[in-house]
């Protein structure tokens, strides 16, 4: 975080800091208690049982069982592992020559997205469902594509299979929370297994594995205040799937490799402190969130993106689109006012095309869809930090759309 004390970081769905909590229960295995787990003498030990509790900590706060906890570098490696593994698992059951399908959304994170591409280009077919106008995906349309799959045999072939639904929990650009128990008992009425990203909103709204009725969840420390290169993949017993990295017993023999063991001890103290007290943190910042989204749209020409419904609609993200305004030039001035912000362009590849997630919300023109801004709020965020990114946001957006006119040739 900056040493400015001025400054505001409003872009915590991207990280967040590390939480005290994490940090002290890490210490002790980033200095003394530095053994290998597999080991047998004492030192090894020692970490053994710290990864063990760690790994039962984490199930308690997730509605799991510790032997469904699988420790992974974070939600891109567990997205990863379920998407390829539920195919392989597909393939060895269904046949190499069997059609198998992959079902997910136009909104999901790049992580589940790039995966889906790469498969395709492995024979894999995936259909992207559609959302509507907040971000919601229809339970009707998962049917209709299921049934439509289901509705693909011919000549003879092996019947078509889908090896996956994958849909995430809560969106990362908008913040919209999506129906996942009505998804996940639609897709197991089809006899298709169901994964659900849920790195944006573990530790942000109550998540219990077992309630969800999901087959596999994917979740990453530092969205929730623990330590980055660390995170989970949530797999429930009976859903198998095949090895990530073969070599070693660890991780049950499914992810080989010494385990992080200071990191899995920093991520479940960080979980543990987060669901802690969380229903009040969460109203107290999403109270804060509304405050600052009534006061930015009511200015002109910004329209808020994702779900309407508070219970829908992650606490801690306030998501928006100008009009007339460059969404990179907007986060520049923001950060030259003492403010922290993202917007959805892919602003890190020096890409201008507009946010997937933002187009898929039906936002098709070019003067809203290029000026598209996150803000998400710390947990400790300020009635004062507040007040201050109104004016901030207001002045700066005010200042982007002026200088995106000048930079078209002229005030549009």
């Amino acid at each position: 975080m900056s040493s400015d004390p001025t400054y505001i970081y409003a872009d915590n769905a991207a990280t967040t800091r590390l939480s005290p909590a994490a940090l002290d229960a890490m210490m002790p295995y980033l200095t003394d208690v530095f053994g290998n787990p597999s080991g047998i003498h004492r030192i090894a030990r020692d970490a053994a049982r710290a990864l063990d509790a760690a790994r039962r900590s984490l199930a308690r706060s997730l509605g799991a069982e510790p032997h469904e906890v699988f420790i992974t570098s974070g939600g891109s490696e567990s997205d990863t592992w379920v998407l390829r593994g539920a195919i392989a698992r597909a393939r060895e059951i269904a046949g190499p020559d069997a059609k198998i399908h992959l079902i997910t959304s136009s909104i999901e994170h790049h992580a589940i997205l790039h995966t889906c591409r790469a498969l395709e280009r492995e024979g894999v077919q995936t259909t992207f469902l559609p959302v509507d106008n907040e971000g919601f995906v229809a339970v009707e349309d998962l049917e209709a594509a299921l049934c439509s799959i289901e509705a693909g045999e011919d000549d003879g072939a092996s019947r078509p299979v889908v090896a996956l639904v994958s849909i995430m929990l809560a969106n990362n650009e908008v913040g919209t929370v999506e129906h996942i128990p009505a998804l996940a008992a639609c897709a197991h009425a089809h006899g298709a297994a169901f994964h659900t990203d849920a790195v944006q909103a573990v530790g942000h709204i109550p998540v219990n594995f077992s309630e969800l009725g999901v087959d596999a969840l994917s979740l990453s420390a530092h969205k929730f205040h623990g330590p980055r290169g660390i995170g989970a993949l949530v797999v429930r017993e009976g859903f198998t799937l095949p090895p990530l990295i073969e070599g070693g017993a660890q991780e049950r023999g499914l992810r080989a490799g010494t385990e992080n063991v200071a990191g899995a001890v920093g991520m479940a103290a960080a979980l543990a402190d987060a669901v802690d007290h969380l229903e009040k943190r969460q109203t107290r910042v999403a109270a804060y969130r509304d405050d600052l989204a009534a006061h930015i749209t009511s200015l002109p020409d910004v329209r808020l993106t994702g779900a309407i419904d508070d219970a829908h609609r992650l606490p801690s993200i306030a998501s928006f689109v100008c009009k007339d305004v460059d969404g990179e030039l907007l986060v520049v001035l923001l950060d030259r006012a003492g403010v922290a912000a993202a917007t959805g362009s892919a602003c890190s590849t020096g890409s201008t095309d507009p946010s997937h997630v933002i187009t898929a919300l039906g936002i098709t023109d070019p003067r809203w869809t290029r000026g598209s801004l996150r803000l998400s709020l710390a947990d400790d965020v300020s009635a004062e930090d507040v007040e201050a990114l109104k004016a901030r946001v207001a002045n700066a957006i005010t200042r982007a759309r002026r200088m995106s006119g000048i930079a078209a040739g002229g005030i549009v």
